[in-house]
């Protein structure tokens, strides 16, 4: 059981203390979430499946969920970059659509099925297998199994999460301080608008 340790943040409820830019690039997060363009039908659903497993949300209200392959979809789709790339990595882009095709291979290698058809365990099993950088599948031969995982895989889907104002809430985030900027200057000590955290 997933326990909510800041259950009275809604850090929604600040928004008109944020500058127009700042509350208009949060509140685009929760409320134009981009549609699909560059994934496939197939490509989307294990892409989805895969952040399920990375950052599970079954605790979450449907309602409340961090809508995360669908930005990972718009940085595919825009060429969106983080400013670097590896020598020996392909476009962002491309690693996706490498990667997914090497899960289904890896899940297809040790399950006899696709990444889609199996179990939270077996997903979960596959997903390790490219943690440790031994995956099943020919795609591997040609991709750094490492890189992919850290750089891309785990690097976009927390990345995307935690700057979602939801993820704020669930961590006690006080979300963007300007104009109104810091005023708790002593150690430890909340900002009177962030919540309190609640220890079970």
């Amino acid at each position: 059981m997933i326990i909510d340790r800041y259950p009275s943040a809604n850090i929604l409820d600040q928004r008109g203390h944020w500058d127009e830019a700042t509350r208009r690039v949060v509140m685009d997060r929760v409320h134009n979430v981009p549609p699909p363009r560059f994934f496939d039908d197939h490509e989307r659903s294990v892409l989805e499946a895969v952040c399920a497993r990375v950052i599970p949300q079954n605790h979450r209200p449907p309602e409340r969920r961090v809508p995360i392959a669908p930005w990972i979809d718009q940085r595919c789709m825009t060429g969106e970059i983080d400013g670097f790339r590896f020598d020996d990595m392909p476009p962002d882009a491309d690693a996706w659509r490498i990667g997914i095709a090497g899960i289904d291979q890896a899940a297809d290698a040790r399950f006899g099925s696709g990444f889609l058809t199996l179990t939270g365990d077996q997903q979960d099993a596959v997903l390790e297998s490219l943690r440790v950088g031994r995956p099943s599948g020919e795609v591997w031969s040609g991709l750094n199994v490492r890189r992919f995982w850290i750089n891309i895989v785990m690097r976009q889907i927390a990345g995307i999460y935690y700057a979602h104002p939801y993820a704020w809430d669930e961590i006690g985030f006080g979300g963007p301080a300007y104009p109104r900027g810091y005023v708790a200057l002593n150690h430890g000590a909340r900002e009177p608008w962030e919540a309190p955290e609640v220890r079970q």
